[in-house]
């Protein structure tokens, strides 16, 4: 498990990294975007077959709340990638090319919707497994357990990346896109290609700091079990 960490690490930066590329479609155009989600794709199928063991202990143990919750994302999350692929491949711009078949706007809708879900869950995902990723950044790094102040400091930073997030995911009109209220009006590029990233970044930083501060508070409330932490940190 040790050994096999920093990778699994590196997976799910780099599938961040991809869907955030994806929203850049207007900068990107439609056959990176699509070479995007391919390279995408193979990345999930990947990612669930590295985690073989969690999907095998699903039938093991108990379920309580922290459990439960991990559970739910995850299946969330595959759903999401699954409706994400499906209709990415039904708007395909490659496949119209080669079958002269075109499909209404309902596809780019679905497509859209579920790229956005795809985005808060796996922040919520990261979320849930914060304090994995942050004990593991300083065991590679060789740095000594965080300080009072240190802490200090790293919380009021994610209360400024949470803010800015807020804002982010208004500007964005990040829920009326989860909802396939609202799939049009892309970014201008022309303006600042940091901002745009940047706010995807704060996007994905707020609804990780509300998926990692709600497990504290859930684990201050009771003491999780062992089964359940086991399975939290192989998921």
């Amino acid at each position: 498990m040790r050994r096999r960490l920093p990778g699994k690490l590196a997976l799910d930066g780099v599938m961040l990294a991809l869907i955030m590329a994806d929203f850049a479609f207007t900068l990107t155009g439609s056959t990176v975007h699509e070479l995007l989600g391919l390279g995408l794709l193979g990345l999930v199928v990947l990612h669930g077959g590295w985690n073989g063991s969690w999907f095998a202990g699903l039938r093991k143990g108990r379920y309580r709340g922290t459990r439960i919750a991990t559970v739910v994302i995850n299946g969330l999350l595959l759903i999401a990638a699954v409706l994400m692929m499906v209709s990415g491949v039904v708007n395909s711009e490659l496949l119209f090319r080669m079958t002269g078949v075109e499909f209404d706007l309902m596809p780019r809708a679905l497509h859209n919707a579920s790229a956005h879900w795809f985005l808060v869950l796996i922040a919520i995902h990261l979320g849930l497994h914060w304090k994995l990723v942050m004990n593991e950044a300083q065991r590679l790094c060789g740095l000594p357990a965080f300080s009072q102040q240190q802490r200090r400091v790293l919380s009021a930073l994610a209360i400024l990346v949470s803010l800015f997030g807020v804002y982010a995911s208004l500007d964005r009109s990040l829920y009326a896109r989860m909802i396939a209220y609202y799939s049009f009006g892309d970014w201008d590029f022309a303006g600042s290609l940091a901002g745009f990233f940047m706010q995807y970044l704060a996007i994905v930083g707020l609804h990780a700091c509300i998926a990692h501060y709600a497990l504290r508070l859930g684990k201050s409330s009771r003491t999780p079990s062992v089964i359940t932490e086991s399975l939290i940190e192989r998921g």
